[in-house]
């Protein structure tokens, strides 16, 4: 059987509803032969009699009305669809998914959210928290829609998702409030040095870790890691509850613990170990325009933000003092 198209379920209705195929045409703009022709051909297309033609007047068959019935639920449904494109496409529902890792969350989330949530209240946001490599791996299968991570992306993904810089940071040696760097008031020292210590780090499939092991590498040994953690979240809480442990994290990441004391930083004087961070998303061309805006939004926020987090939490902290 031919495909019915949309076109001849109209005029099958407008006939419908007004028993008369002048009327219907005068009241759907369309000349009466084209609608006569068109009810014709979905009668023929559907094997049966649709209407009871008798000196000019027009009545439905038996499965006339039954076709009418079904016919109204099918173009109520096309309105429906067509009703949540258009929502989608003003902004005024949708979700966009967002997946980084926990040092990221712990200083965009929040001001990501409220941001976005402002400008755009309808639609809904999920944040996930895992590694660079699995957020990669998700954006690529369509289970993340945009990832904050580490850049660069490996060279086998590029053709496949793009690449957006926001900002790079240096890392830094981070210790607990009493350890004897700290209470020495040491304000930078060797890599090699931070070896006397007790390591707490992410374990290999960190970003953060690898860049670490290579500057390691780089300057002749290879930490003797005490504690090892799949997250960077644990590596600070087993830092805060140690005394001679260390780690080398991003000063973003700890902002907060910083900003309260509870931590100190101390500055690599021998190496350099910078990160860049960017998001990372299939090729806008064919994102929503719900995921535009985010990431949109996620640039406004990410440039020089590292900067803007230490200004919140030191704010936070003299409101809390």
């Amino acid at each position: 059987m031919r495909k019915i198209e949309l076109k001849q379920l109209e005029y099958f209705l407008a006939v419908a509803e007004n028993l008369s195929f002048t009327k219907a045409a005068e009241e759907i703009h369309v000349a009466q032969p084209a609608i006569s022709q068109q009810i014709k051909q979905l009668e023929r297309d559907l094997g049966i009699s649709l209407f009871h033609r008798n000196n000019k007047r027009v009545n439905l068959t038996e499965a006339g009305q039954l076709f009418r019935k079904k016919s109204l639920e099918v173009l109520e449904h096309v309105d429906a669809a067509i009703k949540v494109i258009e929502e989608l496409r003003g902004l005024e529902r949708g979700t966009v998914s967002i997946g980084m890792s926990s040092t990221m969350a712990t200083v965009l989330m929040s001001d990501l959210v409220k941001e976005f949530q402002t400008q755009f209240p309808h639609i809904k946001i999920k944040i996930s928290e895992s590694i660079t490599s699995e957020s990669l791996h998700r954006v690529k299968d369509s289970e993340l829609d945009i990832a904050i991570v580490s850049l660069p992306i490996p060279q086998n993904e590029e053709n496949n998702l793009q690449a957006i810089s926001l900002y790079e940071e240096e890392l830094e040696a981070i210790v607990p409030f009493n350890h004897p760097l700290a209470k020495e008031n040491i304000e930078s020292i060797n890599l090699i040095e931070l070896n006397k210590y007790q390591w707490i780090l992410a374990n290999n499939s960190n970003t953060l870790r690898r860049l670490i092991n290579e500057c390691c590498e780089e300057k002749g040994f290879c930490p003797i890691v005490k504690m090892e953690v799949d997250r960077v979240s644990a590596v600070k809480s087993l830092l805060i509850s140690s005394e001679l442990g260390v780690t080398i994290l991003t000063p973003t990441s700890v902002s907060y613990e910083l900003s309260l004391g509870l931590v100190k930083k101390i500055k690599l004087k021998d190496i350099s170990i910078r990160r860049e961070v960017g998001i990372v998303s299939r090729p806008h061309s064919v994102l929503p325009p719900a995921t535009i805006e985010m990431i949109n939004v996620i640039k406004q926020l990410g440039y020089n933000y590292p900067e803007v987090a230490a200004r919140k939490w030191t704010q936070i902290k003299n409101v809390c003092v």
